[in-house]
């Protein structure tokens, strides 16, 4: 796919200047725990977005999607923050950045990363192109302004999300997975598990578009169930100040303390899976995926019926361990912990009665701890050299 997406760019726009490699990311654990202040567990994936760029002269940007054969043309003088379309995460990425400068941008993207599929494909194409344009112009942004940037970016289409995507997908490291503290922004390196284990990531076909969902409502009522409890005692700054016992105590409507009591227990189940890694206790894993699931579907209620249903079968798959919704929510993929593989009869089994019992089709793959963003000078001569 690289070397049809470089020859696209070749036909289109001559040698580009530069490519950048930008995967997505899963999360072992830790779902809506980052905007609260809490723990994360993800690892960039082998799966990834290839994006080829270049400067122009016309002073414009001009944009190729591969995947769906769609182009797009943008004047820079007239950038604003956009809510629809996929070129929004590109001008958007402009805008956050307040680019000004007088050079337009030629890029042609493609990937094998599923849409909508809670492995932050958004979150890879804006990542990339702000780690191609710092490049590119020579801005000198550090790559914790970038995430900022990339952040920023994203809630400009109305996701008032965190910043664990951008995180992962920067700073992933080959081989490892990252246990992110959102409340010190520090981040420890955990060694993943040897061949005999893996993960799998099983997309339920069931498209979700967190703008239009209740994942902003989600936050918002964390948010005012910690103000609640500040309110009764000043000396709370975060989440990781309150304990239970407060959240009986102080608030009144079951949907904050179920909302809550999630963040709170999910940030132990982080702590206890980088444990888990550090000391190789593997098969101790599965089941804490099954712990986070239940309470993301009962307590934070993001999960589907669907989803569930997946998470429900996976356990009568061999060698499945344990199983998750993962990413925002509301469709998307489980991400799955496997010992050794899944064999293609129970693959074709699963996608039959799936298909059967909800209508969709399942797309299977299993996906590997990968580095962070690339980014490669590229020569006339079809040299290269990779300086992130």
């Amino acid at each position: 796919m690289k070397n049809n997406i470089l020859a696209q760019f070749n036909s289109r726009f001559g040698n580009p200047h530069i490519y950048v490699k930008s995967p997505g990311r899963a999360n072992i654990i830790g779902e809506h725990t980052d905007y609260n202040n809490g723990l994360v567990l993800p690892f960039a994936i082998n799966q990834c977005i290839h994006m080829y760029m270049s400067k122009n002269e016309i002073g414009l940007l001009r944009v190729f999607a591969f995947d769906i054969n769609d182009s797009a043309e943008v004047n820079l003088k007239e950038l604003k923050f956009q809510n629809e379309g996929w070129t929004r995460y590109f001008i958007n990425a402009l805008v956050a950045c307040g680019y000004d400068q007088s050079s337009g941008i030629d890029v042609v993207f493609g990937g094998n990363l599923p849409q909508g599929g809670g492995v932050s494909s958004s979150s890879a194409l804006t990542c990339g192109f702000l780690a191609g344009i710092n490049s590119l112009f020579n801005l000198k942004y550090s790559v914790d302004q970038m995430i900022d940037l990339a952040s920023q970016a994203e809630n400009g289409i109305g996701l008032n999300g965190g910043i664990m995507d951008q995180t992962a997908i920067f700073k992933g490291r080959h081989g490892h997975a990252l246990k992110i503290d959102f409340l010190d922004f520090s981040v420890e390196e955990f060694e993943m598990p040897d061949d005999e284990y893996t993960f799998y990531l099983i997309n339920s076909g069931q498209k979700h578009n967190l703008v239009e969902t209740e994942y902003n409502k989600r936050r918002a009522t964390c948010e005012n169930a910690l103000q609640v409890i500040q309110s009764k005692r000043p000396e709370v700054e975060t989440f990781r100040d309150i304990t239970e016992h407060d959240i009986e105590k102080y608030l009144v409507d079951d949907v904050s303390k179920k909302r809550c009591i999630h963040v709170l227990e999910e940030n132990i189940r982080v702590l206890t899976a980088a444990q888990i890694l550090k000391d190789k206790k593997y098969e101790e894993l599965g089941p804490l995926l099954l712990e986070s699931h239940k309470s993301l579907s009962q307590y934070y209620e993001v999960s589907t019926p669907e989803i569930d249903y997946l998470v429900e079968r996976s356990q009568e798959v061999n060698n499945v361990l344990g199983s998750r919704i993962m990413g925002g929510g509301f469709g998307g993929c489980t991400i799955n912990f496997v010992k050794r593989d899944i064999s293609d009869s129970q693959i074709n089994k699963l996608k039959s009665d799936y298909k059967l019992k909800c209508g969709y089709d399942l797309t299977i793959d299993e996906i590997t701890p990968s580095g962070g963003i690339q980014v490669t000078q590229v020569y006339s001569n079809n040299s290269s050299v990779t300086f992130i």
